[in-house]
């Protein structure tokens, strides 16, 4: 295989069209259902009334143009041919079945009984999250499971998965979306193009608290993988975003069969294949909101601290890094630096966070119950096997791989503090970020530390989330599906 880089400046595509809940949907539903149990909602700024206005106005003058969200299937239910869906359209059989895997948070979850939307909610957010995705880590399980009393929560599955990636709150209007844009873009372009949901386009929505390699979530992969094949009667194109990746990762690990059998590309985007650099640090420090708006730090450390598939989102300790993650800070008189794969043990880097969140609690809904909650050794330990698991799998000569990553962002690597009397002042001090190149989130050497060989790469000057709007990153899509079929790809690549 020849290895073929391109840098791109990234042009954003075309505002894609905005998905609107129309009255009488899920939505209204849910709202009677909880209104009772809902505390009274004490926002009231300038900013907010502004937003309520304009997507009162927008939402009024576009509700011809509503798309409704289904609430079908859930995990665990067979997918014979999706509730809702008239009948489909003939397909492109040369086109190759193409599945989006989205990242942490790129998932829409819902309430199992009532199929309520609970993440995410823009408005209300902190009520929801707390009582919706907060959890108990179970070290019998390795899950994260809910709270006493607490519902379930699962990922949407309707419309063949792609209900769940497209848009995480479609009851929000413009000039907020583009926060909570996910698959959107792509699934358009991809259905301009010939890919038919449910024929040859899927989404692969998973609950991204859990284990990365969580059985159900690698197993229901698999079997999407083996389903889509069959549909189309041909091999199929992973698409991954950030964590993402990683899953793909994980499933190359437990069934390196699979790839050979069924898989013709993977296009891997924004993936940190060797973890996630500072800002996770930060994330067990302070509180990191994955870049969302409406989800406060500290409810989101709340949720990392019992989370599988965070503690997994560390850099990886074995890896040569030329530019470490690290956390800086002087205590004592003394400047203390610990960085990953520094110090007389590989995972000294982790020092701050243990010794940070060693007396760190929250207050559990909806009583307010205080619940300790440590930095959690056996999670840590569960990330570490997790990390070298997938460290150095291999994909078979017959997979071609595609990578696009963001550049021109700054990005955390480091995180110095000033001084600081004891290891819990971290958890509010101040600190200075010290910055890589790479997206915004994922430095350059994670996203390009893969270890595979390429067929093709692009560096997009593009933020995290951004880089699933840009041109160049479908473009890339468009080729790895279509590369049997050099005129088909031209084709593609020059009609949207």
């Amino acid at each position: 295989m020849t290895k073929a880089s391109i840098t791109a400046g990234g042009g954003m595509l075309p505002r894609p069209q905005r998905m609107f809940s129309p009255a009488g949907d899920d939505d209204s539903r849910e709202e009677a259902t909880f209104r009772r149990c809902r505390p009274y909602s004490t926002r009231s700024t300038f900013f907010w009334v502004l937003v309520g206005v304009i997507s009162v106005l927008v939402g009024s003058a576009t509700r011809g143009h509503a798309l409704p969200v289904r609430v079908g299937l859930f995990e665990g239910e067979e997918l014979p041919g999706d509730r809702n869906f008239k009948p489909l359209p003939p397909f492109n059989s040369s086109l190759s079945p193409i599945i989006l895997i989205p990242g942490i948070g790129g998932s829409v979850m819902v309430e199992k009984k009532s199929a309520m939307r609970v993440w995410i909610r823009f408005y209300e957010a902190t009520f929801y999250f707390q009582r919706f995705m907060w959890g108990k880590y179970n070290s019998t399980t390795n899950t994260m499971d809910p709270l006493p009393g607490q519902p379930t929560t699962v990922p949407l599955l309707s419309g063949f998965g792609l209900d769940g990636i497209r848009n995480l709150d479609p009851g929000v209007h413009w000039p907020i979306y583009d926060f909570l844009l996910e698959f959107d873009a792509i699934i358009k372009v991809l259905e301009q193009q010939g890919w038919v949901a449910g024929q040859t386009l899927f989404g692969a929505p998973y609950d991204f608290r859990q284990s990365m390699c969580w059985e159900p979530t690698i197993s229901g992969l698999r079997d999407l993988v083996l389903k889509a094949q069959s549909s189309a009667g041909r091999k199929v194109t992973l698409v991954s975003h950030s964590m993402g990746g990683l899953v793909v990762r994980c499933l190359l690990a437990k069934y390196p069969a699979l790839f050979t059998d069924a898989v013709e590309a993977w296009v891997s985007v924004a993936t940190p294949h060797r973890g996630a650099g500072a800002k996770i640090l930060m994330e067990f420090l302070q509180g990191y909101n994955l870049g969302n708006i409406v989800v406060k730090p500290s409810d989101a450390k709340s949720l990392a601290l019992e989370a599988p598939s965070v503690y997994e989102l560390l850099p990886f300790e074995d890896y040569a890094w030329v530019q470490a993650p690290y956390t800086a800070l002087t205590m004592n008189g003394q400047l203390q630096v610990y960085a990953v794969g520094k110090g007389n043990v590989s995972d000294a880097y982790v020092t701050p966070l243990r010794e940070a969140c060693r007396t760190h609690s929250r207050f559990l809904p909806p009583d307010g119950t205080e619940d300790l909650e440590p930095f959690n050794e056996e999670l840590y330990t569960l990330s570490q096997q997790t990390r070298r698991l997938v460290a150095n799998v291999q994909l078979p000569a017959s997979v071609r791989f595609y990578n696009v990553y963001g550049v021109k962002e700054s990005t955390p690597i480091g995180v110095q503090f000033g001084t600081v009397e004891s290891w819990a002042d971290l958890a509010s001090a101040k600190y200075q970020e010290h910055t890589a190149d790479g997206d915004g989130t994922v430095p350059v050497e994670s996203a390009t530390g893969h270890g595979f060989t390429e067929e093709g790469s692009v560096a997009v000057a593009a933020h995290h989330l951004a880089l699933l709007q840009q041109k160049p990153t479908i473009d890339m899509i468009l080729r790895a599906a279509t590369e049997s079929n050099s005129s088909g790809s031209e084709t593609a690549a020059a009609n949207y």
